[in-house]
């Protein structure tokens, strides 16, 4: 009977225990609350809480806020969560990793896009941050010059090429632009920027690239807050501009080409940091990665609508094509 009792007991602690394990709070600070990237970003950080064992609805509330394409919005919502007391912020891109950085001196924070951590001052270097900041990195040196040399291999005589880029983007994203200034010279190419912030914008904006006599176009992540990659891949089919992204789904939905990241493995890392966070793992010891997996889509579809024959050396580097 003893014997009984104790193991009755035992079956109780262990429940009260399980009814009393601990949910983590996490802060999501992101520019929309829906749309393709969004959607993209969030399954793959969260899956990577997952792996480290974090589940939404048992041992985990994901706190999440969107600026709604406002960058003015990212202070107050980062003081926001941070009053709230979450146990990290994930402010995966510049405008939020900035805000949560002042938000509050103690908040651990995880990136996921920021080209370079170091120059902003966010991290003292990528193997030991020393910081509250940690997570993956976008910063590759040859990255934006590996895409405008693919589109040059794609556009014979390629001398002038738009770009495509979100005014109110500007201020918090200069690196994203200075490398790419970088790369056009260092490979004789000249720059035209148009800015676009609405899809009603478009089509003016594409007008002026053609004015301007550009080959073709090149968008960058400067433009993930509008959800307008599939627009600006068939703007750019209609003006009969080979065009270059930097997210796979954009030349899934139409652009020439992708070459960029895989988003999902760099998000999925960043839940995984997260995670180690929520452990008890130190920001300022845990070293922030770089990209390791890169992508290259090529669709022959939108080649062929623009008689472009992009060359086999090419075609055989892509990890898809599509007929």
């Amino acid at each position: 009977m003893n014997k009984l009792l104790t193991f009755v007991l035992s079956i109780c602690l262990l429940g009260a225990a399980a009814a009393q394990e601990r949910v983590a709070r996490v802060g999501y600070l992101s520019w929309q609350d829906s749309g393709e990237y969004y959607d993209m970003t969030l399954r793959s950080f969260t899956e990577g809480l997952r792996e480290e064992g974090f589940v939404q609805g048992k041992n985990l509330e994901l706190v999440r806020r969107s600026a709604s394409n406002d960058a003015e919005r990212f202070k107050p919502l980062a003081r926001e969560l941070a009053a709230s007391k979450v146990d990290v912020i994930f402010a995966p891109a510049t405008p939020m990793a900035t805000a949560a950085w002042y938000a509050d001196p103690n908040t651990p924070i995880v990136i996921a896009t920021i080209m370079d951590p170091v120059a902003l001052d966010f991290v003292k270097s990528l193997a030991r941050p020393g910081t509250r900041v940690t997570g993956v990195t976008t910063m590759n040196d040859a990255l934006t010059v590996k895409r405008l040399q693919l589109l040059m291999q794609a556009v014979p005589g390629l001398s002038r090429v738009g770009v495509v880029i979100d005014e109110a983007m500007r201020s918090a994203c200069t690196q994203e632009l200075t490398q790419l200034e970088k790369a056009a010279k260092a490979l004789g190419l000249t720059l035209v920027m148009v800015h676009v912030d609405r899809p009603e914008a478009l089509d003016a904006a594409f007008r002026k690239l053609t004015d301007a006599k550009v080959q073709a176009v090149i968008s960058t992540l400067l433009s993930t807050r509008n959800n307008l990659e599939k627009e600006y891949a068939e703007a750019a089919l209609k003006h009969r501009l080979p065009s270059m992204f930097e997210i796979e789904y954009a030349a899934q939905q139409g652009g020439l080409m992708s070459y960029g990241p895989d988003f999902n493995d760099v998000f999925r890392r960043a839940g995984r940091y997260t995670g180690r966070i929520l452990k008890g793992g130190k920001p300022a010891e845990m070293p922030i990665e770089q990209p390791r997996e890169f992508r290259l889509v090529i669709n022959l579809k939108t080649a062929r609508a623009l008689g472009l024959s992009v060359p086999q050396s090419v075609l055989l580097r892509a990890d898809e094509v599509i007929q």
